[in-house]
């Protein structure tokens, strides 16, 4: 049995990796800057990635790290970089034997500045002197709604125009993440690239999820200026060769719409 720390565990992806550890039979423990839920039968460890405070004792006895953190906000983004650097330096103190991080498809090739941030959190891990493994991701499901919802208040749900997705269930990611952590063979060279079963366009994705939860309004295309707009137009955000995921888009809503 292999005993896994879970960095970002109580997030979207975080969550399910745990799921995934305990389902194979493992010990895991999260590590959180809030505390564990009451009652929660999953150790929570308080640790600040930034300063390093708590760090050692979350590590103590770890075999295995997998780190879903985020840092999507200026004010969050010192997490990415000077927390891996705290996380992997701790990690090898402790012995850990390995540590996965979670990223995203093609982050090196954009020009904007989460997708900049991220890339340097993958350099933290790539110098590393333990063994390290990128697994970067396609959009998740979740990222859909997160676009259409707040919008939708007002009678207008926006897609974005001239781009698709390959959106990916956040317990597929979490296959990947656990395969990679409990993997037997060296780390690869590179990332492990993995995306979601079908692309489909922004328009189509979104029209699903209006359709799903029988929200009212009309479907608009906006154009997405700036890097990030035309990343998407070139389709960086695809990997139709790598297709690893098995929940659809659709089935994702059919269990996820109440």
């Amino acid at each position: 049995m292999v005993q896994a720390l879970v960095a970002g565990g109580t997030g979207t992806a975080g969550r399910q990796v745990v799921k995934e550890f305990l389902v194979r039979g493992h010990s895991v423990r999260v590590l959180t800057r809030h505390g564990g839920a009451p009652g929660s039968e999953i150790a929570h460890f308080h640790g600040d990635l930034v300063t390093g405070d708590g760090l050692a004792e979350a590590l103590d006895g770890v075999d295995v790290v997998v780190d879903t953190t985020d840092g999507k906000t200026k004010g969050t983004r010192a997490v990415l970089e000077k927390g891996s650097e705290n996380l992997l330096a701790t990690a090898d103190g402790a012995g850990v034997g390995r540590a996965v991080l979670l990223s995203i498809v093609n982050v090196d090739l954009a020009e904007f500045a989460y997708y900049q941030a991220k890339r340097t959190q993958e350099r933290v891990y790539e110098s590393a002197a333990i063994e390290t493994t990128i697994v970067r991701a396609t959009q998740f499901h979740d990222f859909i709604p997160m676009v259409a919802k707040p919008a939708s208040r007002v009678g207008l749900i926006p897609a974005f125009s001239k781009t698709s997705f390959q959106t990916i269930d956040t317990r597929d990611v979490a296959t990947a993440l656990v395969d990679a952590a409990l993997a037997t063979e060296p780390s690869p060279e590179g990332p492990v690239t993995i995306g979601g079963p079908e692309v489909r366009t922004a328009r189509d994705l979104t029209a699903a999820w209006k359709k799903a939860t029988k929200t009212h309004g009309f479907v608009v295309n906006v154009p997405l200026p700036g890097a990030l707009g035309q990343f998407l137009r070139n389709g960086s955000n695809l990997v139709p060769d790598n297709r690893f995921g098995t929940i659809t888009f659709d089935r994702w809503l059919a269990e996820s719409v109440h």
